[in-house]
């Protein structure tokens, strides 16, 4: 794996410190009791010194760091940096600490905890699924390189769609900002949002996407898109309005108008289908360089 340049280790510790220093902030206040004890920031997943696709949802899943009973599943050995017991985020806050954790965040989707309950397996569902048929992957070098982050970048205990500061956490001028400072970090071929909160919420923050109106797949007409072009970042977005890393894809256990049910949705070839059509569907609207 070739390393972050000069430039983006500089860049990346700069970020991770301002994000630290935001949940130092957060760990004192309401929110204290909704983070996960001994986590840090998760910036993003995956081999960041590639052009690749970024896809983007919510927050670090509990389920990266928790069992089931509430433990934790790994120790410092891990795939992200757990604070000992009894070391603070000030004690954090320094830059060997940084270079290691940056490492971890390179390194995800070659390590063994991977959490492919979310992700997805090599070469099956899930996330993975839909982007095999986009003709991407988060593991496999042969396909075009994934990369994953979240706009809300701490691990809670609970769905950050069940915390009740949610809006206002994203109201503040970290939420308004630091995802946008991110996104800079990285060499892009596009933007791939994952749901339609998502594509709603970005919308608002880069003005200067011109969307195209949505559209829906052929053989499964409930998954619906939308493409747009950013000409902050000069790349091609994708707007969601399902999941692909949850169950139905997160559109219930109804039928759609053909008489399909959204559990084919989900399976591993509804969702390289799925993927295959919105990679076609792109390069109607743009001309993207792999």
């Amino acid at each position: 794996m070739r390393t972050l340049t000069s430039d983006q280790w500089k860049y990346a510790k700069k970020l991770l410190a301002e994000a630290v220093q935001h949940q130092i902030e957060l760990e004192n206040g309401p929110m204290k009791n909704e983070l996960i004890e001994g986590t840090t920031p998760v910036l993003w997943f995956g081999d960041a010194t590639k052009t690749s696709w970024l896809t983007v949802a919510t927050n670090p899943s509990a389920g990266q760091f928790l069992k089931k009973d509430g433990t934790m599943r790994y120790d410092t050995t891990g795939p992200f940096f757990l604070r000992e017991s009894g070391v603070s985020l000030s004690t954090y806050q320094n830059d060997r600490y940084y270079d290691q954790t940056i490492g971890n965040y390179n390194r995800y989707f070659q390590q063994k905890d991977v959490y492919k309950t979310w992700f997805g397996k090599e070469q099956g569902g899930k996330l993975e699924g839909f982007l095999n048929g986009f003709g991407a992957s988060l593991y496999d070098t042969s396909l075009l390189p994934v990369i994953h982050t979240d706009f809300f970048p701490f691990p809670t205990r609970r769905y950050m769609g069940t915390i009740a500061m949610r809006q206002d956490l994203e109201q503040t001028a970290f939420g308004q900002t630091f995802f946008k400072k991110l996104l800079h970090l990285f060499s892009l071929h596009g933007i791939i949002l994952l749901g339609r909160e998502h594509t709603e919420r970005f919308r608002s923050l880069d003005p200067s996407i011109t969307w195209q109106a949505p559209v829906t797949v052929t053989n499964y007409p409930d998954a619906i898109v939308e493409f747009g072009y950013s000409a902050e970042l000069c790349i091609p977005v994708i707007g969601l309005h399902f999941k692909p890393s949850e169950q139905f894809i997160g559109l219930g256990s109804r039928v759609d108008e053909k008489g399909g049910s959204h559990g084919t949705y989900g399976s591993t070839k509804g969702l390289h289908e799925i993927g295959r059509e919105v990679r076609k569907k792109l390069n109607q609207f743009y001309e993207v360089k792999d």
